[in-house]
C-alpha cells in the first residue's frame, strides 16, 4: 500500500509564503512612506514588518519602520530600532535625531543632548538638529534654574522634530551655516584667495573618506553608493543610474576586500567644494593594486558626499 501524503499542510505554508512575498512585491518604499506621511503608523508599521521580511537589512525600509513604532507610541521597540541605525550608519544623522527626540520625550534631555552633539559632529549644517538641540540645551537650562530655586518640577515639554524619511535631497542649512555650493562639472581649481581649511572640517572630511572605504570594504551597497552625491558624474558618458547598476553587480560578488586611504591630503576649490588627494590600497584573494585617487566633495546637510573621482597609477 502506497503511503499517503500529507499535502494540505505543505500548501498551506507555501501559500501563505506566497502571499507574504507578493505583498512585499506589491508594496514600495514610496506606498510605505505615505503611511508615514500620513500618520497612518498602524499600516505603516505592518506593510514595512512584511517588507523587511522579504527584503531584510533595507535601510529605507528600517527607517521607516521605526518610525511607525515611535508613532504608535512603542517608544522603547522604536529606541531598540534606531540604535541599530545609527550603529549601522553611524554618518547618517536621522536615526539620532530621532533618538534624541524619543529620549526627551521621556525627560532623558542628557541623552537627548549626547545623541543630537553625535550628530552634528559630523554633519554640523543639519538645520533640524541643529534646532532640536537650542531646545534641549534651553530645557536643560530651565530644568537647572528650577532645581536651584528648590523646584521638584520637571514637567518640560519640548516641541522638537522627528524625522518622517532619510533625506537624500537638501535640507535647509542650519544659519550661518555655508550653502551646499554647485557641482563642478570641469575640473576645479584651488582657491588661490583662501586656502584654508578648519581642523574640524578636516576631521569631518577625512573621516568621511575613511567611513566611505570601510563601506567599500564592507560590500555594504547601501553604505557605499550612500557617500556619492545626487549629481556625481562617473564620466564617459555613464548615467548615474548605469554606474548603480555596474557597482551594485560587482559589489554583489562575495569576496573578502581591503579597501585602505593612506596619507590624504585636502585642498579647497574656488568652487566651495574640496578635493583629496590620497593614495588607495585594494586588496582582495585574487588581485591587489595600490593607485593614487583623488576624490571631489561637496558639503551637503547629510554631509561630505563625492561628485568626482578619479583614479591613476601609483
Amino acid at each position: 500500500m502506497t503511503p499517503r501524503i500529507a499535502t494540505k499542510p505543505f500548501a498551506a505554508l507555501l501559500g501563505a509564503l506566497l502571499f507574504v512575498s507578493s505583498v512585499a512585491t506589491a508594496v514600495t518604499l514610496d506606498e510605505l512612506q505615505h503611511e508615514i506621511d500620513t500618520g497612518k503608523f498602524d499600516a505603516a508599521a505592518r506593510l514595512s514588518q512584511t517588507y523587511l521580511e522579504a527584503r531584510p537589512g533595507n535601510r529605507d525600509a528600517r527607517f521607516i519602520h521605526a518610525r511607525a513604532l515611535a508613532g504608535q507610541g512603542h517608544v522603547d521597540k522604536a529606541i531598540a530600532e534606531y540604535e541599530k541605525l545609527a550603529a549601522d550608519y553611524p554618518l547618517r544623522v536621522e536615526p539620532a535625531n530621532n533618538l534624541a527626540v524619543l529620549y526627551a520625550d521621556q525627560g532623558e534631555y542628557d541623552k537627548a543632548r549626547k545623541w543630537l552633539e553625535k550628530a552634528l559632529a559630523t554633519q554640523p549644517a543639519y538645520a533640524t538638529a541643529h534646532r532640536n538641540l537650542g531646545d534641549v540645551y534651553t530645557a536643560l537650562a530651565e530644568l537647572a534654574y528650577r532645581k536651584a530655586l528648590g523646584s521638584d518640577d520637571n514637567d518640560t515639554q519640548l516641541p522638537l522634530t522627528m524625522l518622517d524619511r532619510l533625506y537624500y535631497a537638501q535640507e535647509s542649512v542650519a544659519p550661518g551655516s555655508a550653502p551646499t555650493p554647485a557641482p563642478a562639472k570641469r575640473p576645479a581649481t584651488p582657491d588661490s584667495n583662501n586656502n584654508t581649511i578648519s581642523d574640524q572640517a578636516s576631521r569631518s572630511i577625512i573621516q568621511s573618506i575613511r567611513a566611505w572605504a570601510q563601506a567599500w570594504s564592507a560590500q555594504d551597497f547601501d553604505a557605499y553608493t550612500d557617500f556619492y552625491a545626487d549629481d556625481y558624474d562617473p564620466g564617459d558618458g555613464m548615467s548615474r543610474a548605469e554606474w548603480l547598476d555596474l557597482r551594485r553587480a560587482r559589489l554583489g560578488k562575495p569576496e573578502d576586500i581591503h579597501i585602505r586611504v593612506e596619507d590624504p591630503t585636502i585642498t579647497r576649490l574656488a568652487n566651495g567644494a574640496v578635493q583629496v588627494d590620497f593614495t588607495q590600497e585594494y586588496e582582495s584573494p585574487r588581485y591587489s593594486d595600490r593607485v593614487d585617487k583623488q576624490l571631489v566633495l561637496t558639503r551637503t546637510p547629510a554631509g561630505w558626499r563625492i561628485l568626482r573621482e578619479t583614479t591613476g597609477a601609483n
